[in-house]
C-alpha cells in the first residue's frame, strides 16, 4: 500500500482550532523547506513569489514527520489534535 492509498482508508473529525500552527516568518528564512517535501498529506506549500508557507491542518496525518524535519523549529504550537478530533485509520 502507498501514502495516497492510505486516503482510501482513512476519515477525519476536523477541529476548527488547528492542532500545528506555524510562524510563517521563521519559515522565510529556511533554506532547504524539507516539510514541503516530506508531509505525506502535503500539508504544506510554499509560494516563493509571496515568500510564505502555509499550512492546511484538515488532511494531516499526525505522523510528526514534519516536526522532525523543521530545522527552525517554527512552530508555535505542534501537538496532537484534542479527543474526538483528528485522523482515523480504517485498516480493516
Amino acid at each position: 500500500m502507498n501514502i495516497d492509498e492510505i486516503f482510501d482508508f482513512t476519515s477525519f473529525n476536523i477541529d476548527r482550532e488547528p492542532h500545528i500552527v506555524l510562524d510563517p516568518n521563521v519559515c522565510v528564512g529556511c533554506d532547504s523547506r524539507g516539510c514541503t517535501n516530506c508531509c505525506p498529506a502535503r500539508c504544506y506549500t510554499y509560494n516563493e513569489e509571496e515568500q510564505k508557507m502555509t499550512f492546511v491542518h484538515d488532511g494531516c496525518l499526525e505522523c510528526g514527520t514534519c516536526y522532525v524535519v523543521c530545522e527552525l523549529k517554527a512552530f508555535t504550537r505542534w501537538g496532537y489534535p484534542k479527543g474526538g478530533y483528528g485522523v482515523a485509520y480504517r485498516m480493516t
